[in-house]
């Protein structure tokens, strides 16, 4: 390369550099990304003590990252370029075929028997019957189709553990969906199951539960069946994916079915709003309260259940709450009443504890249940 064309690129760098310096100074922040589904990091208040420990350094290289112009349109490029280098995988996020999976990275033993302690002082410490339910992601119920030699923790190690639990009931679901592999019963562009998914897991714990004669009949779902198309899931945009196909949300808008949160008016369980918008999957409940109650004016309706959960039960709450006269449900991410408490207030009669592998092997959270 000459001297010249040295100089000239040299420039054209300088030239870039100084155009998205002048953009950034320009461009409005945004408080939230659609196509990320979060909350974007806001400019940090300067201080000098910030600056010397180095936090306030880190903080504005976030900010200026979340809030680089036409970030969007970079993260897209970045997956063009990367898909046509033949990469397999971006942001943790593996290409298996026209199905997005999540990468399961090894968890913390510690905090992972930390965890299921937790869940067997919670049965002891109420009294209630208690069950427990752990979703494998879709690395676990694909992992043939993850790309050769990708890496990927075997989540059958959780499940194995699951079910030494010796308070709570452990309910496995792993084997259902695996023999149901076919079916749609996980999103290709999101992290959840799908309500089909979903049911299946339903129809385990119902038999459980001993309500083998309440379980729903398909003919009964076809009743009031609904489907909301063109979703894009969380994988889709943590990837930067194009070219994906997508999902289709189904989901049943039973009759009767309301659902309360603290100093809010009584609502349907669907947050319709969300048909419009990106994060469609906040149809259900309107997203992750911190609790709720749901309420079922069929008389045929009985029994008070308490969820504790993440966002997998969302999906497959609106099936038990046919069976029963309350549900309440507790996310103890966003929720600090000590759960024994919370349990006396709403009188339940027994509790589910619902969560997928990751979540449960990563949330700090998990371990506030033994209070």
């Amino acid at each position: 390369m000459s001297k010249k064309q040295s100089i000239a690129l040299c420039g054209l760098f300088v030239l870039f550099v100084l155009v998205c310096a002048v953009l950034n100074l320009c461009w409005p922040d945004r408080e939230f990304s659609p196509m990320e589904n979060r909350t974007l990091a806001q400019r940090p208040d300067f201080s000098w003590k910030g600056l010397f420990s180095g936090e306030w350094t880190q903080d504005f290289e976030t900010y200026l990252t979340d809030q680089f112009p036409l970030r969007d349109t970079w993260v897209g490029l970045k997956y063009i370029c990367e898909r046509a280098m033949l990469k397999q995988e971006n942001n943790g996020i593996y290409f298996a075929g026209d199905r997005l999976i999540a990468r399961f990275d090894p968890p913390d033993e510690t905090r992972v028997e930390q965890n299921f302690a937790a869940i067997d002082a919670l049965a002891q410490n109420t009294g209630l019957p208690t069950r427990f339910m752990l979703v494998p992601t879709s690395a676990y119920i694909y992992q043939d189709e993850l790309p050769a030699n990708a890496p990927s923790y075997d989540q059958q190690q959780l499940l194995d553990r699951a079910s030494q639990l010796q308070q709570a009931e452990n309910i496995p679901v792993a084997q259902a969906l695996l023999d149901a592999r076919e079916e749609y019963i996980y999103y290709r562009t999101d992290h959840h199951w799908t309500t089909k998914g979903a049911y299946l897991a339903y129809e385990a714990y119902m038999k459980a539960a001993g309500r083998e004669d309440e379980i729903l009949t398909q003919e009964e779902l076809e009743a009031v069946k609904q489907e909301t198309p063109d979703f894009y899931g969380t994988l889709y945009s943590q990837a930067g994916a194009r070219f994906y196909e997508p999902d289709t949300i189904t989901w049943y808008d039973f009759p009767g079915l309301t659902m309360e949160q603290p100093g809010k008016e009584p609502t349907s369980i669907y947050d319709r709003s969300y048909l419009d918008q990106k994060d469609k999957y906040s149809l259900f409940f309107g997203g992750n309260p911190p609790a709720l109650t749901i309420r079922n004016e069929n008389q045929e309706a009985h029994g008070t259940l308490l969820v504790v959960k993440d966002s997998f039960a969302n999906s497959l709450l609106p099936y038990l709450a046919e069976s029963y006269e309350e549900i309440y449900v507790f996310d103890p991410r966003y929720n600090r009443t000590p759960i024994s408490e919370y349990a006396a207030q709403c009188g339940a009669d027994e509790i589910l504890v619902l969560y997928q592998t990751g979540n449960f092997a990563e949330d700090v959270n998990v371990g506030l249940l033994s209070r």
